[in-house]
């Protein structure tokens, strides 16, 4: 008869949990910024030099800690499928 472990499984790494944005930064001269860019008062906007792989809106309740999961999750894909993902764009054009 074998026993079952109790122990659950070991929680991600931060490095595991982010592992598309040090893929980002490893591979790129990139920068990211989480922040306000007006009128948005909460974005997060990965880029190399002025050109922009993925800008997404923070949601209201949305904390800092989900958006990175979804920057992180967003980056991936970019890179994946060799697409820009832009939240942003869209969101000043429908505030205007």
């Amino acid at each position: 008869m074998s026993k079952q472990s109790s122990k659950a499984p070991a929680a991600p790494t931060t490095a595991e949990r982010f592992e598309h944005i040090q893929a980002f930064f490893d591979t790129t001269h990139g920068q990211l910024t989480i922040g306000e860019i007006p009128p948005i008062p909460r974005a997060a906007l990965a880029a190399v030099g002025k050109t922009v792989r993925v800008a997404l809106v923070c949601g209201e309740t949305e904390t800092v800690s989900e958006l990175l999961q979804r920057l992180n999750a967003a980056l991936g894909k970019a890179a994946a499928d060799n697409i820009v993902i832009d939240e942003v764009l869209p969101e000043i054009k429908r505030r205007r």
